[in-house]
C-alpha cells in the first residue's frame, strides 16, 4: 500500500465532489432556483446547465435538442466551482488546492442547501475526483520516468509521441465501486515543459448504500484516502521530487 505524501507544490488543478440524485419526479430546473439567492455572497456568478442531445434519422439528417439541467455558480474568488442539477451536486475546488479539510466542509454547507430545496429521495452515485497536472521539463522526456503506469508504444512503430490519451476503469472489490484512471497529455503552463494529467476518479453506484448523510460523507472520507494511495501508486520519485514533498 503505497504511503501518502504531502507536497509544498500540489499538483491538483482540480478536486471535484459529485453525489447523484434521484428527485421528485415533479422537480424541475427552476425549482433549484431558491439556491441562488442563499449562496449569492459567496457565489455571486451564475450560468446555466444546459444538457444537448442528438439524433440522426435516415434520410432527414441529423437534429439536437437542448434543455436546462440546472445551474453553475462560480465563488468570488475564483477557487470554486459548484453545479446545481436535477440529477446531482457537484462542487469543484480549482487549483491552487490546498487541503482536504476546508474543501469537504464547503461541500458539506452546500450540499445542506441542495437537499433543502431539492428535496432528494436518494442518493445513487458517490464520487472523488482530482486532476493531478505533471509538469515534466523538457528537453527529454521518458514517460515511464514519472509515471508507473502508462502507453508502451510497440518497437515496430517511431517511438515519438506527441499526444496521448489513456483511460483504464479497475473495479474495486474492497466497497463495489470502480476506478477510473486517466492520462493524457495537457497544453504546458511554460514553454521548457511539457504536461500530463493524471485523473483519478472513484466512484460507487447504489440505491440503498447512501441513505444516510453520515454514509455519504464517511464514504467520501473514504475515498479520499484511497484516491491519495492511487496517486502514490501511480508516480515515480522522480515525478515526487517536481512536487517538493514534505516530510
Amino acid at each position: 500500500m503505497a504511503i501518502h505524501k504531502h507536497y509544498r507544490n500540489s499538483p491538483i488543478t482540480e478536486a471535484v465532489i459529485d453525489i447523484r440524485v434521484e428527485l421528485p419526479p415533479e422537480t424541475k430546473p427552476e425549482s433549484l432556483e431558491p439556491i441562488a439567492a442563499r449562496i449569492s455572497t459567496a457565489y455571486p456568478k451564475r450560468e446555466d446547465i444546459n444538457l444537448f442531445q442528438g439524433q440522426f434519422t435516415f434520410g432527414v439528417g441529423a437534429t439536437s435538442t437542448q434543455s436546462k439541467l440546472g445551474y453553475l455558480f462560480r465563488s468570488a474568488d475564483g477557487k470554486y466551482v459548484l453545479q446545481t442539477r436535477t440529477n446531482g451536486f457537484t462542487l469543484s475546488r480549482l487549483a491552487p488546492y490546498e487541503k482536504w479539510e476546508p474543501f469537504r466542509d464547503e461541500a458539506r454547507s452546500f450540499w445542506e442547501i441542495y437537499k433543502e430545496v431539492a428535496k432528494p429521495i436518494r442518493a445513487t452515485r458517490v464520487a472523488s475526483r482530482s486532476i493531478n497536472r505533471i509538469d515534466i521539463p523538457l528537453p527529454q522526456v521518458e514517460v515511464s520516468d514519472y509515471l508507473r503506469t502508462y502507453p508502451e508504444v510497440s518497437k515496430e512503430l517511431p517511438q515519438m509521441l506527441s499526444g496521448y490519451v489513456m483511460q483504464l476503469l479497475i473495479p474495486q472489490k474492497e466497497f463495489n465501486g470502480m476506478l477510473s484512471l486517466i492520462q493524457a497529455t495537457a497544453p504546458a503552463p511554460r514553454q521548457e515543459t511539457t504536461s500530463i494529467n493524471l485523473d483519478i476518479d472513484m466512484f460507487k453506484e447504489s440505491s440503498s448504500d447512501f441513505e444516510l448523510d453520515e454514509k455519504i460523507w464517511a464514504f467520501l472520507e473514504y475515498l479520499r484516502d484511497r484516491k491519495n494511495e492511487v496517486f502514490e501508486g501511480c508516480i515515480t520519485d522522480k515525478a515526487r521530487e517536481l512536487f517538493g514533498p514534505i516530510e
